[in-house]
């Protein structure tokens, strides 16, 4: 009676020690398959915030083309019209979305990019910052002092093109070679981290460096002829997009 009574506890002690082992085995496996599929939810989340950035370059490359093409000219008269806000406008949408396309692009291979990149990125980042505030002003500012202050309106709307003031305009005048080494400085050393980063593609990223130093070609062609400069990187803007949404839609699928 003794002996079967110690084989009974012995196997009562086994079988809930298996019992245990398998609840064990059950819950590791259950908090496993939940940590997989959080991990994926996240990998679907960034890959949609790469698409929507994707998305944001593509319409930032085409609106910065389009802008060329029926901005008004740098006159007095043009700033109380109506296409004058609507360029203005359109400069302040395609600056914020030239941002959030430089941020995809960013995140996309920021391993890859290495400090060349994050410099790169943080100046060409900067110009842009400075576009939305100076559209902000053109848009909204500008056109209620062409009354009382028509001097000084004709000197800010002058200033990119070169145009000489009679009016005080105090830091402003800077501002435009400023943004024009940070646009060049920015993109060339941003396009050659993605070149050397080889995740986008090349050509693409060749475009943008190139789209961003032969700005300097502007000191030799007259304004506003020199606006179409710019096309070269609204197309590499559109290039770098399309690579971000399809990079993004093939993980999706």
């Amino acid at each position: 009676m003794l002996d079967y009574s110690k084989n009974g506890k012995v196997k009562e002690k086994r079988f809930c020690y298996i019992v245990d082992m398998r609840e064990n085995a059950y819950k590791n496996e259950m908090e496993a398959i939940t940590m997989s599929k959080q991990l994926k939810k996240r990998e679907i989340t960034g890959a949609l915030l790469i698409r929507w950035t994707g998305i944001s370059a593509i319409l930032a490359g085409i609106l910065y083309i389009v802008i060329q093409l029926i901005h008004p000219a740098d006159e007095l008269t043009s700033v109380t019209t109506s296409r004058w806000l609507l360029v203005s406008c359109m400069t302040m949408a395609m600056s914020i979305l030239s941002l959030l396309g430089l941020a995809g692009m960013y995140i996309r291979q920021v391993r890859e990019l290495g400090w060349l990149g994050l410099i790169g990125y943080i100046i060409f980042s900067l110009f842009w910052i400075i576009s939305i505030s100076f559209s902000f002003v053109e848009a909204i500012v500008l056109p209620q002092l062409t009354a009382d202050a028509p001097q000084y309106v004709e000197g800010v709307v002058g200033i990119f093109g070169g145009a000489v003031s009679e009016a005080e305009l105090g830091f402003l005048p800077a501002l435009a070679p400023i943004a024009g080494v940070m646009y060049a400085l920015g993109g060339l050393l941003f396009g050659i981290a993605m070149f050397r980063a080889a995740v986008l593609p090349r050509l693409a990223s060749c475009l943008l460096a190139f789209g961003a130093v032969v700005t300097f070609a502007a000191a030799v062609i007259p304004h506003p002829l020199d606006r179409m400069l710019a096309v070269p990187m609204g197309v590499a803007l559109v290039a770098l997009g399309y690579a971000l949404w399809s990079s993004a839609s093939k993980f999706l699928r």
